[in-house]
């Protein structure tokens, strides 16, 4: 009698080494000698009723988890790349909720979805939106908390971003894609993009950004104080007005969507969570120079509160 984790061990690598309708032909032959038949099922059909659950079991997880990706490829040509992905890397993982990890790289190489050379992104993109539903919670900075900075401290202040926020970039629209992917194949052009994906309360939402917010987003997330912010914007659009108000209309706009968690006026507190591409924090030096763009900002901002009082919270894209 063989030992019982030799069993299972036996058992898992029979079912899911080859997923599908040829797992049959993967099965241990030595597990298949301590399984009974009996008249109705042999050994190999009755492990084959457990292989054939596995593999539903996996394609319903992926099909979940990638509904735009399954509703662009259709039916059999989506469980025929299942199969292949599931057969190149197995489920490994305890928890179902990690079998697609590796399912947008896998994409990339697959020869089966070589006419859709936007697949893979449209797979990063949902995968991120997984995340981000799962991602720890946070409190949100609010306008009130905003109203409360003092003008005089704004040149220091750290916004930081909430954990379920993160940036994803890709030479395609592929929010055009995920938004129009339960009909048929979307007929688009390259188009570089730079998505803002957040979660707010219990829902996920993504928009594409300029690249005044995209610059000062990368400002905020590599832990920038405000006025190393402004004068981020300042080298983008090269005027210290225009991106005083350009950062002001940022501000508010973040608050509204709820991705900004606490003021913080100390910059060397703040570390970066993500991989971006950091703007340089400000140094005590650059500070003063770079104080009147933000007292300028900050102004914008105190104008802009007083027209925002009474608006309601503007949802994501």
């Amino acid at each position: 009698m063989r030992a019982l984790r030799d069993l299972q061990t036996a058992f898992l690598r029979s079912i899911a080494t080859a997923p599908g309708p040829e797992a049959s032909g993967s099965f241990d032959p030595a597990l298949l000698r301590v399984v009974d038949g009996d008249a109705r099922q042999a050994p190999g059909d009755r492990l084959d009723v457990y292989a054939q659950m596995y593999w539903m079991r996996l394609h319903t997880v992926l099909r979940e988890d990638y509904p735009r990706v399954a509703a662009m490829l259709g039916d059999d040509l989506f469980s025929s790349v299942v199969r292949a992905y599931l057969t190149r890397f197995p489920s490994t993982h305890p928890s179902v909720r990690w079998v697609g990890a590796r399912f947008a790289d896998f994409l990339a190489q697959c020869r089966e979805t070589a006419p859709w050379p936007l697949l893979p992104d449209l797979a990063r993109l949902e995968w991120a939106r997984l995340a981000i539903f799962d991602a720890a919670d946070a409190p949100a900075l609010r306008m009130e908390d905003v109203r409360a900075i003092p003008a005089s401290e704004w040149p220091k202040v750290v916004l930081r971003p909430i954990p379920a926020l993160l940036v994803l970039h890709s030479p395609w629209p592929i929010h055009e894609c995920w938004a129009d992917a339960d009909g048929p194949a979307p007929r688009v052009r390259p188009a570089e993009t730079h998505l803002r994906i957040w979660r707010q309360g219990d829902a996920v939402y993504q928009a594409p950004m300029d690249p005044c917010e995209r610059r000062a987003l990368e400002a905020v997330v590599s832990g920038a104080t405000f006025a190393a912010t402004c004068a981020a914007l300042e080298t983008l659009v090269g005027d210290p007005e225009r991106a005083a108000r350009d950062a002001a209309q940022l501000v508010l706009r973040w608050v509204e969507d709820e991705i900004l968690v606490r003021v913080d006026a100390r910059a060397s507190d703040v570390t970066a969570s993500r991989e971006w591409i950091a703007v340089p924090v400000a140094d005590p030096g650059e500070t003063a120079k770079n104080g009147a763009v933000a007292n300028s900002s900050s102004r914008q901002i105190r104008v802009r509160l007083r027209r925002l009082d009474d608006r309601p919270v503007r949802k994501g894209g």
